[in-house]
């Protein structure tokens, strides 16, 4: 699979992505606020095994993918997790710092959804993130999602137990 925005595509993974996953996967700025990582180079290895196995399945309903900068640069992975029914997906994704405040976050999640909504006919799509992922939280806004909830204390991240807020938008 391949969808293609103005300066980046997203693909599936590959086994061959493992240096560039590892680079983000293994940051702490990046998994600051995640349930998962800072990964190990065997998690990140797992990971990318799981996904390419996943990417396989003739009907799949989760996407792992990763953004690539038109240059060949791989800036960071995107997930979308449709619905049993097709009707709902969620979103998800992770960028190597690097590629912060260029607008890079918000083009690939802006083609995924649009692949969500054109192609898979998905009616809703939901994300969710930390009340202190600012970033993250503009991100969503740009795609028109709107806060649906706040989950209080649901998530416990490095010994700590953080609020998550659910944004949804109808597509």
């Amino acid at each position: 699979m391949k969808l293609i925005a103005e300066r980046l595509y997203l693909r599936d993974l590959e086994p061959s992505d493992i240096d560039a996953v590892h680079e983000y996967a293994s940051s702490i700025e990046v998994v600051l606020h995640q349930e998962w990582g800072p990964n190990t180079i065997e998690q990140t290895r797992e990971y990318i095994a799981g996904c390419v196995l996943g990417n396989s399945l003739p009907d799949r309903k989760a996407l792992e993918l990763v953004a690539v900068l038109n240059d060949g640069s791989l800036i960071g992975s995107y997930r979308a997790s449709v619905s049993e029914d097709g009707t709902e997906a969620e979103i998800g994704y992770s960028l190597n710092p690097r590629y912060w405040n260029k607008g890079y976050a918000t083009e690939a999640a802006k083609r995924l959804v649009d692949y969500l909504a054109s192609e898979l006919r998905v009616r809703e799509i939901f994300a969710t993130s930390r009340p202190e992922n600012v970033a993250s939280i503009h991100v969503l806004e740009k795609l028109g999602m709107q806060q649906v909830d706040l989950y209080r204390k649901n998530v416990l991240i490095r010994g700590e137990w953080r609020d998550t807020l659910v944004f949804s938008v109808k597509v």
